[in-house]
């Protein structure tokens, strides 16, 4: 691949720096497939209703787990989180969501405590990661995951992981890490092998299965790398591997109206940790696709394209298709206005924020259990 053709392709995404700057060219340069070509083949009671909104917009091999799924045969989930935060960001929870949803369809989730990414990242001292590691943990019991489907593992601590990404690198070449991911320092390669190791460890330890491993669209590299090396000869013959399965998510914007959330921008982010206070802070200043006036917006309408308040309800807070096609139909009208659609987002995520905090306290206990038995035992 030449430098232009790099170039190219490190303006698109980085996967390490969380960003997407062309959707369809993403989709064109890493092999993702419209999810529209394969709904058709999933039964209507078992789709998400992201599938319907422009969220879960791509995905690549999934056609194996859709089968499974539909004949109710065992399958596999793969994902995990960078334990660099005990407070969990509800842009995760996207990933989250759809990990849950497929395990209530019959996968079994394998779950990873990305130690070795976030020491490569951000040198977060791996005994940290296990401080967080059970914040995070305890979030997604209260969230939804059955751990009693779910298997739970640290990258530092897994062999067949540290194996398997050390045969995965012998089979790769500097130039071709360099046109997937851009330039980077070998440790981050590495740390890219072994997130490759952990998507197909399920098939490692339970044989060739069909596996999905949701992910937002900035990881299309991993997915890129995942396919080019499992499909390998030697890893064929050693493993047969099924290629693995992805779902592709589009990012969430910052609350400010900023491109991402991110830490170093409290106002973009929203975690579920947030105070009364800071919450409404966030929400009653949150970008909107609102007018200038009052006047002017009943006149013309909103513009929830653009509105980060739709987006909350959008992706976390309204589940129902009927019910945000009747929001978009007000907003467009001039009917709804700002400040009581904020109110009443206000109010969902608060009642949401107090109930999940409830149900994470109650989570600690198995979640300390949990990662200290699954990492120390």
């Amino acid at each position: 691949m030449n430098s232009d053709e790099d170039t190219q392709i490190t303006r698109t995404v980085d996967a390490f720096g969380g960003t997407v700057t062309n959707y369809d060219r993403l989709m064109t340069e890493f092999g993702i497939s419209p999810i529209e070509e394969i709904l058709d083949k999933l039964l209507k009671e078992k789709r998400h209703y992201y599938m319907n909104r422009d969220i879960l917009f791509g995905h690549s091999a999934l056609e194996p787990v859709i089968e499974a799924m539909n004949k109710n045969k065992p399958f596999a989930i793969m994902t995990g989180i960078k334990p660099s935060s005990p407070e969990y960001h509800i842009g995760n929870l996207v990933t989250c969501n759809e990990v849950i949803y497929f395990q209530k369809h019959g996968g079994k989730v394998y779950f990873c405590i990305a130690d070795i990414e976030s020491y490569a990242d951000g040198r977060l001292p791996l005994e940290q990661a296990e401080n967080n590691a059970i914040e995070n943990i305890a979030d997604l019991i209260a969230l939804g995951l059955n751990l009693d489907n779910a298997y739970v593992y640290r990258q530092s601590q897994q062999k067949d992981v540290m194996q398997l990404g050390y045969l995965l690198s012998s089979h790769a070449t500097y130039n071709m890490m360099k046109a997937i991911y851009g330039e980077h320092r070998l440790g981050v390669y590495n740390a890219a092998f072994i997130q490759v190791a952990d998507i197909l460890l399920p098939q490692v330890l339970s044989g060739p299965i069909p596996t999905v491993t949701p992910i937002g669209a900035d990881q299309a590299p991993h997915a890129r790398l995942s396919h080019d090396l499992a499909r390998k000869k030697f890893f064929q013959d050693t493993y047969k591997f099924f290629l693995p399965g992805f779902t592709f998510h589009k990012l969430l914007q910052g609350l400010d109206g900023s491109d991402k959330m991110a830490k170093r921008n409290p106002m973009s982010v929203l975690t579920l940790y947030e105070t009364p206070k800071s919450l409404k802070k966030k929400i009653m200043n949150a970008f909107t696709g609102g007018r200038i006036t009052v006047e002017e917006q009943r006149k013309l309408g909103g513009r929830p394209e653009i509105c980060r308040v739709f987006d909350m309800y959008r992706y976390f807070f309204q589940d129902d298709d009927k019910k945000i096609k009747e929001i978009e139909r007000t907003c467009r009208a001039g009917e709804l206005l700002c400040g009581v659609d904020k109110k009443n987002l206000l109010a969902i995520i608060k009642e949401f924020i107090q109930n999940h905090e409830k149900k994470r306290q109650d989570a600690l206990p198995k979640a300390r259990e949990v990662v200290l038995e699954r990492l120390d035992g």
